[in-house]
């Protein structure tokens, strides 16, 4: 079983890093079955998911491939020490905190169990096409909603327009021409507008812009690639935050997003620290314990009044039902996956999660810069580094999941990056999706 699941392709890798044939049908059938347990990710148990099942048991299958991959097996074993970190900090916090063994048992699986899930994925690109990968990803994504609606009050903004992204994304996934990646961006980022969504209708229009710039005649040179594509990156994210705060203030957004907005620029000065003023509870709680709380860990009284601090120091009233029982209730939960992984894990959650975004940034300037990156995997990226500042640990750990495992660059990649894409693309023609 275990030599039939591991059988190499029988060519190399297409430019999207996927295998481009050769691999035992029985294979890719259970690479296809556990890309969409991973989109389904319907709980168990307490902290155990479909993917998270999937992934241990699949442990021999993809554990040799994750070498293949730029940084998969550091993010491995820097998830290791974080989680005996985040036991020892809770262990610690005891003697003043409260600690819930239901929660600390919860996020520690979450978040061991995902980044297993990325080295599932990881293996699963090594025997089938980055377009059936995503496919399959996308189909469990939308068969999620049978178990899981998304929340009523606004559907498409809570579930509805990630899923639909990754599916149809995923469809034109190593198309060429490229334009209809862009026209998908496009039409999915004006809905998340009409339906008061402002980060999908960022995140996406930041996508378009990239991919639309890998459609220049020429790639970058090796030497120039990485940190230029790296500045344009940022100045393009810059000038998408101004446009589209330009775009809400003049009520382009609707009248009730204008008017939210405005009141939070006037508060805090930005849409983003207006918005989110969690960061305030994160930077004075840092200041006060900059070693973390650990998993399961609750707020004492002094938490709270440094919390509540900071948040006013935005020009936020923090005396409200939100910072009391949902930022800290049961547990300590910041609004950010960065912040929330430094407060269960402490240091190393936070260093790891710091080479989580090195890794992302990197290997989406290399995609880019290649002209090699697809919509799917651009769109991903960008959502990503926007959860890990802003997004709750919860509902953005299957995101950074999936964009890791798409993401990551092999190992055994043409060296010549000077030529066209499509010189690779005929050199390594891509499998049909086995789907």
């Amino acid at each position: 079983m275990t030599t039939l699941l591991t059988a190499r392709p029988a060519h190399g890798p297409g430019p999207d890093g996927s295998s481009a044939g050769g691999v035992p049908h029985a294979t890719r059938n259970v690479a296809l079955a556990a890309m969409v347990l991973i989109g389904l990710d319907i709980t168990l148990i307490q902290g155990v998911t479909t993917g998270t099942l999937a992934a241990v048991v699949l442990l021999p299958v993809w554990w040799p491939a994750a070498r293949q991959f730029v940084g998969a097996r550091v993010l491995l074993v820097l998830t290791a020490l974080a989680g005996l970190s985040g036991l020892w900090l809770a262990g610690d916090a005891a003697a003043t905190h409260d600690v819930t063994a239901l929660i600390l048992r919860a996020t520690l699986l979450m978040v061991l169990g995902g980044f297993c899930a990325i080295g599932m994925i990881l293996w699963a690109r090594t025997v089938l096409p980055l377009r059936a990968v995503a496919l399959a990803c996308g189909a469990g994504l939308l068969a999620r909603f049978a178990f899981y609606p998304p929340n009523p009050v606004n559907p498409w903004k809570y579930g509805i327009a990630y899923a639909l992204a990754v599916l149809a994304l995923g469809l034109f996934a190593g198309s060429r021409p490229r334009w209809a990646e862009v026209l998908v961006l496009l039409a999915l980022g004006g809905t998340s507008a009409l339906n008061d969504s402002r980060s999908a209708f960022a995140t996406m229009g930041l996508a378009a812009v990239l991919v639309v710039w890998q459609l220049r005649p020429t790639r970058m040179s090796r030497r120039s690639s990485g940190m230029a594509t790296i500045a344009l990156l940022g100045t393009v994210a810059v000038c998408v935050y101004f446009a589209v705060t330009a775009l809400i203030v003049d009520g382009y957004l609707g009248s009730t997003t204008q008017q939210r907005s405005i009141q939070q620029i006037d508060r805090s000065g930005s849409i983003i620290l207006g918005g989110r003023p969690e960061w305030g509870a994160t930077v004075a709680l840092f200041q006060h314990r900059p070693w973390g709380y650990g998993l399961g860990v609750s707020a004492n009284l002094e938490d709270l009044r440094v919390a509540k601090s900071g948040m006013a120091n935005l020009s936020y009233d923090p005396n409200n039902g939100y910072v009391e029982n949902y930022m800290f209730g049961r547990e300590i939960k910041l609004h950010a996956v960065v912040a929330d992984f430094w407060s269960s894990f402490g240091i190393p959650g936070l260093v790891l999660i710091v080479t989580v975004t090195g890794l992302v940034i990197w290997s989406l300037a290399t995609g880019v810069a290649r002209r090699s990156a697809s919509g799917v995997v651009v769109y991903l990226a960008v959502l990503t580094l926007w959860n890990l500042a802003f997004g709750p640990i919860v509902s953005s750990m299957p995101v950074l999941v999936l964009t890791v495992g798409l993401l990551l660059i092999r190992r055994d990649r043409p060296p010549d990056d000077t030529a066209p894409a499509e010189g690779l693309a005929e050199r390594h023609p891509p499998a049909p999706a086995a789907i």
